[in-house]
């Protein structure tokens, strides 16, 4: 977690601490979508976790591919570039994950995503999801990522209704570390990647699986003396103390399979 923005880190150590609940009643497997450049499914693999990794990036594939090449090697993981809701494999995970992805999906896809899951989850698996939430907060990032929306807490109530699933955890993240560089972040977004609003839907998607921003996405190594797990581990004490603001700029949602 070393060199990463400030926000995943403190959206991984939390994650960390979840998955020693999870894993202690036990979940074995896993399955993330948008899997990126392979960061979240190091944190289950190191965890004792086995799993597949989907996503549509296929630089970022790549990049996933080297980072996990040891448990890759040793059958433990695959990374797979194609899409999940699509896919013909015949899959069961006790977890299925996604971070940063739903929010891309209009109702039709969402409404495809959860019966996906719902048909792979083993009994009492769980879904989790990291979205971007609170709407006031919707900037140029959003427009950029092809965002359709960002979440609210309430949004998950009515999920887990509508696809028969129990809400087992939720969470805001982040907060206040978020809201203090929300303007520096959009800036810099505006600087860099003004150009990506003239991609379509699907390929704004696409390109946030591996995005390359100087002080946004990648940092010098000098910073990694604060961008790391120890120096940032007040802000996570924080983001704990303050998980029901609804001023959060993630949202950690866990629904269960009845």
């Amino acid at each position: 977690m070393i060199g990463l923005p400030p926000g995943n880190i403190l959206q991984y150590l939390f994650l960390k601490e979840r998955l020693n609940g999870l894993r202690g009643i036990g979940k074995k497997s896993f399955i993330e979508i948008g899997s990126g450049n392979g960061y979240v499914s190091e944190i289950f693999l190191n965890k004792g976790f086995e799993g597949i990794g989907f996503d549509l990036n296929e630089s970022a594939c790549a990049n996933n591919e080297k980072h996990n090449q040891v448990f890759i090697h040793s059958g433990k993981y695959t990374v797979n570039n194609e899409n999940f809701i699509t896919t013909n494999q015949a899959l069961k995970a006790d977890i299925i994950i996604s971070c940063m992805v739903i929010e891309h999906m209009s109702d039709e896809l969402l409404d495809q995503y959860f019966k996906k899951c719902h048909e792979i989850l083993n009994d009492g698996g769980v879904i989790i999801s990291l979205v971007p939430s609170s709407m006031k907060h919707w900037g140029i990032e959003d427009e950029i990522a092809g965002h359709i929306k960002r979440y609210e807490f309430h949004d998950f109530n009515l999920m887990a209704t509508k696809y028969d699933l129990q809400v087992k955890r939720l969470t805001g993240l982040t907060y206040p570390l978020s809201n203090v560089v929300f303007g520096i972040s959009n800036s810099l977004v505006k600087k860099n990647e003004s150009d990506k609003l003239k991609l379509s839907q699907q390929e704004k998607t696409v390109y946030t699986g591996n995005r390359d921003v100087q002080y946004k996405t990648t940092f010098p190594k000098v910073f990694n003396l604060i961008l790391n797990p120890i120096a940032m581990y007040p802000f996570h004490v924080l983001q704990k103390m303050f998980g029901k603001n609804k001023n959060n700029m993630v949202i950690y949602g866990e629904l269960e399979k009845r």
